[in-house]
Formats: structure tokens, sequence, C-alpha cells
């Protein structure tokens, strides 16, 4: 999963250090750092149970370490259209719907919004 993000994805990332990679079973925990060439950071915690529930959270940060984006299934944002997913856009308090569910779409958007710019 994670040479594949680094092969796919090498236009945008830098360098990547997994912290944690861990098999049980069917279940997986997994706690990783992206480098992005742009000089940000993506946070990478995504986890497995095995009792099928899933948790994650992708910090997508600048290079002073402000927070750009984050996206996760947390359950306090009930509100939320997409419920429980959900993205915190430059602060804690701003949360709006989010389609980002894997590392992989977190690292689509901000591919999409390095060409942006």
């Amino acid at each position: 999963m994670i040479l594949e993000l680094a092969r796919q994805y090498a236009d945008v990332i830098q360098a990547i250090e997994v912290e944690r990679f861990r098999i049980v079973g069917a279940s997986y925990e997994l706690r990783a750092t992206i480098a992005l060439k742009d000089g940000s950071t993506l946070f990478v915690k995504d986890y497995l149970f095995l009792d099928g529930t899933r948790k994650y959270a992708y910090h997508w940060q600048d290079r002073e370490g402000r927070l750009k984006n984050r996206w996760d299934n947390a359950p306090h944002w009930r509100d939320v259209a997409s419920y429980p997913h959900h993205q915190h856009v430059g602060s804690e308090g701003d949360v709006t719907s989010s389609e980002v569910r894997t590392p992989e779409d977190a690292l689509q958007y901000i591919r999409a919004q390095s060409q942006d710019l």
C-alpha cells in the first residue's frame, strides 16, 4: 500500500516514514509521515479493527506547522452531511463534509490543490 502510494504520487511525495505498520488477521494499524515536495507534511493514522470498524485521520499541515486540512471520521460532528466523515479546513472549528476516506484520496486532493496554484 505505502510503496504503491509512493510510486503513484511521486510527483508530490518527497519521502515517507512509516512509524508503525502492523497486520493482525484482517485488521491493520498504519501510522506514517509523508513529507511533500512543497514542504508541507501529511500525517497518516489509519486503523481497521478486528470487528470491521475503521478509524482514520489524515492531517495535512504547511511547512510552518499550520493546519491546511484534516480529514477524519471521529463521530462528533453529527450535523455534517457526510457524518461521520468530515474535514477541518484551515482551523479546528471550520468543519465541512468530506469525500476523503483513504490516504490515496488525501494525496489526490493535495495533488489537485498544488496544480491549482
